[in-house]
């Protein structure tokens, strides 16, 4: 009797995906109704402090972990290490957070911190406009990925992972807050779209 492979793991809960859904869409009205600047003034002071060259170089670096190559990087050690699946995992939904993120940039075409409040700009010059974050996407995507391979305790790690990064792409000057908002509810969505669309292929392979 032929083996059934297991299903993909379920998508992220219905609750999530509703909190993402209006994240993104509040942080879409908000900005364009310019009804987000005032927070975004405040975020900025908060999260963009002086902390010193050493932090900033550390920030620097770390923010790329939500990059593409920071996504190659995760993927390629998941597989090395023997966790194939997590690694398909985390590259599809990390391969769809950054083709949403890039594919709803011009819905606003929104200039960036640097630009447009004389932010102090810590990385090189990003491509695209600056809503939503596509390297908060990515990180939520990834985090959301993993999840499912990992024990309860780790889990908030990778909630605190993603957190820190859109964290710092405010801090090196790159993004608004409400942007980085966006991020994260496009990269929640990309990973349950890639998982819905998985388990519906699965489901049709065994008929």
């Amino acid at each position: 009797m032929r083996r059934r492979a297991p299903l993909p793991t379920p998508p992220v809960g219905r609750r999530t995906q509703a909190a993402a859904v209006g994240t993104v869409v509040a942080s879409y009205a908000a900005v364009r109704s310019g009804r987000s600047a005032a927070l975004d003034r405040r975020a900025a002071k908060a999260l963009a402090y002086p902390l010193g060259r050493r932090i900033d170089v550390l920030v620097a670096a770390g923010t790329d972990l939500g990059s593409v190559y920071g996504l190659a990087g995760c993927a390629a050690v998941l597989a090395a290490t023997g966790r194939r699946r997590a690694a398909v995992d985390v590259a599809l939904a990390g391969l769809a957070a950054w083709g949403g993120a890039q594919g709803t940039k011009p819905l606003i075409g929104r200039e960036r911190p640097y630009v447009v409040e004389g932010a102090d700009r810590l990385v090189a010059v990003p491509a695209g406009s600056s809503w939503p974050s596509g390297h908060v996407a990515v990180a939520s995507a990834m985090a959301a990925a993993l999840v499912p391979h990992v024990g309860r305790g780790r889990r908030r790690w990778l909630h605190l992972g993603s957190a820190a990064v859109a964290v710092s792409r405010c801090y090196v000057g790159v993004h608004h807050f409400t942007d980085v908002v966006a991020g994260w509810g496009v990269g929640v969505l990309s990973d349950a779209a890639v998982r819905s669309t998985r388990r519906r292929w699965a489901r049709r392979r065994e008929r």
